[in-house]
């Protein structure tokens, strides 16, 4: 019964709420992979090696490049430069690819390319996809990215702002799968979240207290229980125990937190509007509910971590409330500066769909 009862309640309530809502040139300049992956967005400079003007007498000048733009990289820069026999090719023979706001997973890259073309007919002409953040794991081929579109002028595109994660071949590097979500197309605003939060906690607190069932545990809750191994991994463990004080002290005190989901589309700025934050999302759902990491990659090189994640309830998963993050961390301190979660459409649409709107969305934008 408390299994049927807690996922009903996440289910109706994320549904509905989605529903109506100064270089020096006498030293070396380390470039990190972000540098070096904007400078492959917006130059054409050769993949591993950057272009500099000619020291003066008597000045020394290198440049130092950290690493080779992956497959993943190259795959956005293809998208922008249109051309999609190249994207695709950064695919492996068996992938698939899950975009969070459509219905299926692709796997075969005839229908990957028309999805890839899809994206580029509604979107404004010459318009670019811009990495903000990036995080290579070198030790297990996975890769994160939070990213935005931009206009020709720079201007952000709107709704276009998300995260993304891949796992790669690590002998030829070629992506094997792809995760996509985007920002929120309704979004909350906090009087209703605050109200929605309310509701939701003393209907929760209500069924909890008359169920008597034991919780599930999965394997994946067996696993956060061990050590955490890094400071991300520990965030998540201490939410998952509803150990908000750990949780807040994996931060900066200046941190900023971004959520897209169907309850919460807000900016958290500093760990008292973080606490406030937490407090809620712990509010509007069930104590055995769960944040399970699916996977990580961790960059030490760039202070970032990619995540994907999916929610349980009693040891089982929510259909449609998986999704991605993108937090970095302050490299002095080691704590967390920043985070960014999104969390796949509720509520799915055939990919063709987009062929219906293109006219209206060239319109908008």
């Amino acid at each position: 019964m408390r299994n049927f009862v807690s996922q009903s309640t996440v289910s109706c309530i994320l549904i509905f709420s989605r529903c109506v809502h100064a270089f020096s040139p006498s030293k070396p300049v380390a470039l990190s992979r972000d540098q070096v992956f904007e400078n492959l967005l917006y130059s054409s400079t050769p993949s591993g090696s950057a272009e500099t003007s000619a020291p003066e007498a008597g000045q020394e000048l290198s440049v130092t490049v950290t690493a080779k733009p992956s497959k993943v990289e190259r795959c956005y820069q293809a998208w922008n430069d249109r051309d999609f026999d190249e994207a695709i090719s950064c695919f492996s023979d068996d992938f698939s690819y899950d975009d969070g706001q459509y219905l299926g997973i692709i796997t075969d890259k005839p229908t990957l390319r028309r999805s890839l073309e899809r994206n580029a007919v509604i979107l404004p002409v010459g318009c670019k996809m811009v990495v903000d953040h990036i995080a290579v794991d070198e030790n297990n081929g996975n890769i994160g990215s939070c990213w935005h579109v931009e206009r020709e002028d720079g201007i952000t595109v709107p709704l276009t702002r998300g995260c993304s994660f891949y796992t790669t071949d690590k002998t030829t590097g070629l992506i094997k799968t792809g995760f996509k979500v985007t920002e929120m197309v309704v979004k909350t605003n906090k009087s209703f979240s605050d109200n929605l939060v309310g509701s939701a906690s003393k209907f929760i607190q209500a069924t909890e207290k008359f169920s008597n069932a034991s919780a599930k545990v999965s394997s994946f809750t067996q696993r956060q229980q061990q050590e955490p191994k890094s400071i991300i991994e520990k965030y998540f463990q201490a939410w998952n125990n509803r150990d908000l004080e750990t949780a807040l002290d994996c931060f900066t005190d200046d941190a900023t937190y971004q959520t897209e989901d169907p309850v919460f589309v807000d900016t958290f700025r500093g760990k008292d509007s973080l606490k406030e934050h937490l407090l809620k999302n712990a509010a509007t759902l069930p104590s055995s509910c769960q944040i399970i990491l699916d996977d990580l990659a961790i960059d030490e090189s760039n202070g970032t971590f990619g995540v994907r994640w999916h929610l349980e309830v009693d040891g089982v998963g929510i259909p449609n409330l998986k999704g991605c993050s993108m937090y970095t961390k302050d490299k002095s301190s080691g704590l967390l500066k920043s985070g960014y979660d999104v969390t796949e459409s509720p509520v799915k649409v055939p990919e063709f769909v987009q062929d219906v709107f293109a006219p209206l969305t060239k319109l908008l934008f």
